[in-house]
C-alpha cells in the first residue's frame, strides 16, 4: 500500500531501512512502556517478513511521522496481554487464515498528533481487512486518562464508566470515534502505570451487524 494522505503526508508500508526510526518513534510516544514492551528495530524487521501488508508506517518527506503494527488473530474469550498475543512482539501468533487484523500498535509523533492521521491509519487496517476478507479488526486501546483520576477510582471503576460512555478518554474515546466498539478491560494487558496496566479490547468490523464472537 502507497496513497498520499491529508494531501501531504505518504502512507505506506514501510521498507527494511525505516526501522530504525520506527523503534525510535515508539519509544517517543510510549514513555512509560517498559522496555520488553517496545518494538526494537529487528523486531520490526521481522514484522515486514511475517505480514508485510498489514504494517504501515506515515512519512513527511524522509521522516516516519507514524507507524502501525498489526498481526491476524481470532477472538478468544479471556485474559491476554500485550506479550502473549504478539509472542514478545515478533508476531509468532500471527494466523494468515484468522477473520480479524489485531492492531499492536498505532504510534504518531506528538508533533503531529491531532491532524487526523491516527484515523487514516486505521482507515487504512480496514481497507487491508476488506481485501484479505477479513471482519474488521480488533485493538487493545489504553485508557490513559486513567492517570489524571486515579487517586479518585480504581481503573476497573474507571474502564466501567468508559465502556458506559460516562466518561471521555484521551486515547480511547477517540478509537471509538473511529468506529470501533467497547468490548472489555484487560487487567495487566501491559507493564503501563499511566493506564493502570490496563487496556480495552475493542473490535471496528466491516459489517456494523457482525459481532465479535470467539473463534471467528
Amino acid at each position: 500500500m502507497k496513497k498520499t494522505i491529508l494531501g501531504k503526508y505518504t502512507l505506506q508500508t514501510p521498507l527494511p531501512e525505516h526501522a530504525k526510526q520506527q523503534a525510535e518513534l515508539q519509544a517517543i510516544v510510549f514513555p512509560t512502556l517498559s522496555e520488553e514492551e517496545l518494538i526494537t528495530e529487528e523486531k520490526y524487521k521481522r514484522h515486514l517478513e511475517i505480514f508485510p501488508e498489514g504494517q504501515f508506517i506515515v512519512l513527511d518527506g524522509d521522516r516516519v511521522l507514524a507507524s502501525c503494527t498489526t498481526l491476524l488473530q481470532n477472538y478468544h474469550k479471556g485474559h491476554h496481554t500485550f506479550l502473549q498475543i504478539s509472542d514478545d512482539l515478533w508476531l509468532g501468533t500471527h494466523d494468515p487464515k484468522a477473520d480479524w487484523i489485531y492492531g499492536l500498535d498505532v504510534s504518531v509523533h506528538p508533533d503531529y498528533q491531532g491532524k487526523g492521521i491516527g484515523r487514516e491509519i486505521y482507515n487504512a487496517r480496514q481497507e487491508v481487512a476488506k481485501t484479505l476478507g477479513c471482519k474488521g479488526q480488533m485493538t487493545a486501546g489504553m485508557p490513559i486518562g486513567f492517570d489524571k483520576v486515579k487517586d479518585q477510582m480504581t481503573i476497573a471503576e474507571y474502564c466501567d464508566k468508559l465502556i458506559k460512555g460516562e466518561i471521555i478518554d484521551p486515547t480511547v474515546t477517540a478509537q471509538t470515534k473511529c468506529g470501533f466498539i467497547l468490548v472489555e478491560p484487560l487487567f495487566d494487558y501491559l507493564d503501563d502505570p499511566r493506564s493502570g496496566n490496563c487496556s480495552v479490547l475493542m473490535y471496528w468490523p466491516l459489517d456494523p451487524n457482525t459481532k465479535l464472537s470467539e473463534n471467528h
